[in-house]
């Protein structure tokens, strides 16, 4: 990691892994694929809880179902194993408020444009829009608030996207010194539990301890969409690795509370850091508007095409 805010949060992350808990009621709905080499992502504030597509650049993109390979049977009882971990780490009381700090790295020729609801992008090829170029992105979510950041591959922030759920949208585009805001989406944000067996392409959170991210492993798990693939170090967590069966999405997730460490998906890596509520990490989930930018209409929300 490169820039000051990266080395903050692995600082942070550092001193705040152990023991760490989420809010509850913080819903996120991320990695969602659209269409094909597209990635559309809705970000949704309502009655106190976001619902953060954002991160679906982290990890978008995947097309086609989970399948049905049979595991073998001693990863299959190792499942089971994790399985009945995540229950217990669900039934443990919360033991106070964390930040979720993601960094996501892109794959070179992706771009990323904000809309008031919705960030859409591609990963390169024909129609990119270099304006909008993404090498990477920071997003920050806390109790139905959220921010989202897009840098070039450089370094070169190009904008930023907030949500939350009392005062709507605000973006910040640097590239032409202006802003904008939106209302409040009308459409409510997912507060319920973690859904079944889902496609090989979607993630979707409900809300809950962690962002709801521990009962999606476990939903997920206990129904065969993925598979407990060992233990794994990574920045110095000793992980379990996720894989989904016929998927190409894999997970590193901490045993101590089932919170993500990593996530992959082809060239795109996500880095989850869970840091204390502290002043300072608060304040990265506002958008600050530089002095002289412009301010202007929010863009009309881009038109959907047919799959």
């Amino acid at each position: 990691m490169s820039t000051e805010l990266e080395q903050q949060l692995r600082a942070a992350m550092e001193r705040f892994t152990d023991d760490v808990r989420v809010p509850p009621r913080l819903a996120v709905k991320a990695y969602r694929h659209q269409q094909k080499r597209r990635m559309t992502t809705r970000a949704v504030a309502a009655a106190g809880t976001v619902t953060a597509v954002a991160a679906a650049v982290a990890i978008a993109g995947a097309a086609g179902a989970f399948g049905s390979a049979t595991s073998p049977p001693v990863q299959t009882a190792y499942t089971a194993y994790v399985v009945s971990h995540v229950e217990h780490a669900l039934a443990a009381p919360s033991l106070g408020h964390l930040v979720e700090a993601d960094r996501t790295t892109l794959p070179p020729g992706s771009t990323l444009q904000p809309f008031p609801d919705v960030l859409v992008g591609s990963t390169g090829g024909a129609g990119s829009a270099p304006q909008w170029n993404a090498g990477y992105t920071l997003r920050w979510i806390y109790h139905g608030s959220a921010e989202f950041s897009s840098f070039t591959a450089s370094g070169q922030r190009v904008f930023d996207w907030g949500v939350t759920p009392a005062h709507g949208t605000t973006a910040v585009i640097y590239g032409n010194d202006t802003w904008w805001t939106a209302p409040p989406p009308s459409s409510q944000g997912g507060n319920g539990p973690a859904p079944g067996c889902i496609q090989g392409h979607e993630i979707a959170l409900g809300g809950g301890a962690g962002n709801g991210w521990p009962a999606f492993i476990r939903s997920q798990l206990a129904c065969g969409a993925y598979t407990a693939a060992g233990r794994q170090v990574v920045d110095g967590i000793d992980t379990i690795k996720i894989t989904g069966n016929s998927s190409p999405f894999t997970f590193w997730v901490n045993p101590a509370n089932y919170l993500p460490v990593q996530a992959v998906l082809g060239q795109r890596q996500t880095e989850f850091h869970w840091l204390a509520a502290t002043p300072a990490n608060l304040a990265k989930l506002t958008v600050t508007v530089p002095a002289g930018f412009k301010h202007v209409p929010a863009p009309a929300p881009p038109t959907r095409q047919a799959p």
